[in-house]
């Protein structure tokens, strides 16, 4: 039995990267998050996840004709995570 992954370019995973920034702005790692949350509380998760997930999809070839048209759906449901059966 073959246990490799045939396609290895046809499947990527999300990190969440928790970073403290001490009055001198060093970086320290608190902790990676290998499923972080997608949803969106704030107009500011909005911004920074919608932007994430916008260049997701840019990278593996998925270009939207009107990333507004993700925002709006977002903004309509923002707890709801995206998926692809929702787009």
């Amino acid at each position: 039995m073959n246990n490799q992954l045939p396609f290895r370019n046809n499947c990527f995973e999300t990190y969440g990267y928790d970073i403290l920034l001490d009055d001198t702005l060093k970086p320290y790692l608190l902790e990676v998050n290998l499923s972080p949350s997608m949803a969106c509380n704030s107009p500011l998760d909005l911004k920074i996840k919608g932007e994430l997930i916008k260049d997701i999809f840019n990278l593996v070839g998925f270009v939207s004709n009107d990333s507004k048209d993700l925002t709006n759906k977002v903004e309509k449901n923002p707890l709801r995570p995206l998926t692809m059966t929702n787009f």
